[in-house]
């Protein structure tokens, strides 16, 4: 477990160097009126800009989580050059998630208040769900794991509930080094392998090799 509590903060903290005005402002913003009082009037206020060039960039509270989820695809991307040889493909996806939970971390209280809103927001839950599948494609890409296919399908479903059970874990993650989220996406893990044998695929550049 100690090698796994070996998480690339230095990546991430790099990656944020350029934060998105709107992103930050949404968080910042979410953090004080809550989801359900959230507008767009109030996140363009914070952000100082006009609402006519907040509206042309994202016109509904929808496409804020969707320019949010971007963000921390973008920050827990910046620091994957290549795929790291050294580790098993496990240990690579528990390294890119928790990567992903410090991220959300830098801004904990903003980012709880959108979570818990949009997960009872049916609408902007779904489409959601929808732009988190490409996260999950994303995530495993960078363990060097196929996401091609049927199976890659089924991967890409594992890495969803491995992910839902780490927030579940990280929304009530009382810890200063997300000890009980880190747990949380170990066991998760564990269960998806058992079940699906997810993580125990080559890697791509192997399956590329073998064709």
């Amino acid at each position: 477990m100690a090698a796994k509590k070996s998480i690339k903060k230095a990546a991430a903290k790099r990656a944020a160097e350029t934060v998105d005005p709107i992103v930050a402002a949404t968080l910042a913003e979410v953090a004080v009126t809550g989801w359900r009082e959230l507008t767009l009037d109030g996140v363009a206020a914070r952000a100082k800009i006009s609402l006519g060039q907040l509206l042309r960039d994202a016109p509904t509270r929808g496409h804020l989580v969707l320019r949010l989820i971007t963000s921390i695809d973008d920050q827990m991307l910046a620091g994957v050059s290549s795929v790291d040889g050294t580790e098993s493909p496990r240990d690579r996806v528990f390294d890119i998630l928790m990567r992903r939970f410090d991220i959300l971390n830098q801004n904990r209280d903003g980012m709880r208040a959108l979570v818990t809103g949009v997960m009872r927001d049916p609408g902007v839950a779904v489409l959601t769900g929808c732009r988190l599948r490409r996260s999950a494609a994303a995530t495993l890409g960078a363990a060097g794991i196929s996401v091609n296919g049927p199976i890659g399908l089924l991967r890409t479903q594992g890495l969803l509930a491995i992910g839902a059970s780490g927030m579940r874990a990280w929304l009530n993650d009382d810890t200063a080094d997300l000890a009980k989220t880190m747990a949380a996406v170990d066991r998760a893990l564990t269960r998806v392998e058992r079940l699906m044998g997810m993580l125990s695929f080559r890697r791509k550049s192997a399956e590329a090799a073998a064709a």
